[in-house]
């Protein structure tokens, strides 16, 4: 399995059957179109002793649910440049605090991911549970909700 790889037109008309005609006819009219496959990784050690640090989808791939891979290399390299700092005389002691320090962030944005995978893409009556507790929150909770994903400061986790 490649990259990418080329889907049947009736893949798609398929998945929009049910949906508005309009829609519907727009997937026939598509013609070919590509498919792009969505993998992880199984989260193993991110640093190796020889003082080599995997980041961002190196470390811990996630799925696009949550909109959140390339924010999270960043973070990664943000959060280990600074705890590198605090050993110059030997960086490689800052890698096993930094996967430390980062691993329960990841695994919740990962756990985020997959919520969202399961909200976005719900259908029949799961659907219909999630647009009724969408309709009656507040769009400030909603928001607010998410403080914990967008909000994240480095110096809040490092103490600085």
């Amino acid at each position: 399995e490649g990259w990418a790889g080329h889907a049947a037109p009736a893949i798609l008309a398929s998945a929009m059957r049910g949906t508005s005609q309009v829609l519907a006819r727009l997937a026939t009219l598509a013609g070919p179109w590509t498919a792009f496959p969505i993998h992880t990784v199984e989260q193993q050690c991110w640093t190796m002793p020889e003082g080599v640090a995997l980041i961002g989808d190196a470390a811990h791939a996630m799925t696009p649910f949550a909109a959140q891979g390339a924010a999270m290399g960043i973070e990664d390299a943000a959060m280990l440049a600074s705890l590198v700092a605090d050993f110059p005389a030997d960086p490689r002691q800052s890698l096993g605090i930094w996967e430390n320090l980062r691993r329960p962030r990841i695994e919740k944005v990962l756990r985020r991911g997959a919520l969202n995978r399961l909200a976005w893409h719900a259908w029949g009556p799961v659907a219909l549970a999630r647009n009724l507790v969408l309709a009656t929150r507040p769009a400030e909770k909603l928001a607010a909700d998410l403080d914990w994903l967008y909000g994240w400061e480095e110096r809040n986790v490092v103490g600085r």
